[in-house]
């Protein structure tokens, strides 16, 4: 069979060698530890005149996007809902699932049991009018996670 060299690096310059083996100490303690003689077998280290790229690369961080949180300026601007279940274990009233609605504007939060997932958009009729009523506001919009209701 041949001989395979695979994941092999040759490196000719013996200082970018100890930077590599060191993993990319940079070139002026390399040159400390060699004059001290710290370290058996370190040659003398010179700084070539190339940079690394693994070190500027490294040396990048990405500032965080700020982004000024958004919030409703108005009751039932957007109305958040998700629903919770199927819990292993029901209620007292024998309900296996959760829904809530929570107003961004206020964060009042309205939670309904239910014994069915299909019962979901009978809640939102029942929430949708209970809330309007009490507000004298429309809801604009309701935001939820998308998840699926299986009727």
């Amino acid at each position: 069979m041949g001989d395979f060299k695979c994941l092999n690096a040759i490196v000719n310059n013996e200082s970018w060698l100890w930077h590599l083996r060191f993993e990319h100490l940079n070139f002026q303690s390399l040159r400390n530890l060699s004059k001290r003689n710290l370290m058996n077998g370190l040659p003398h280290i010179h700084h070539p005149g190339q940079l690394c790229e693994a070190c500027i690369f490294g040396k990048n961080h990405k500032k965080p996007f700020v982004k000024e949180p958004w919030r409703a300026k108005f009751p039932l601007e957007p109305v958040h809902t998700d629903i919770c279940g199927l819990m292993n274990i029901s209620s007292i009233g024998g309900n296996k699932y959760f829904l809530t609605f929570i107003d961004d504007f206020s964060r009042k939060t309205w939670i309904y049991l239910l014994k069915r997932k299909d019962k979901i958009f009978h809640c939102f009729k029942i929430f949708k009018v209970f809330v309007e009523r009490q507000s004298d506001k429309l809801i604009k919009r309701v935001r939820s996670d998308g998840g699926s209701v299986q009727v």
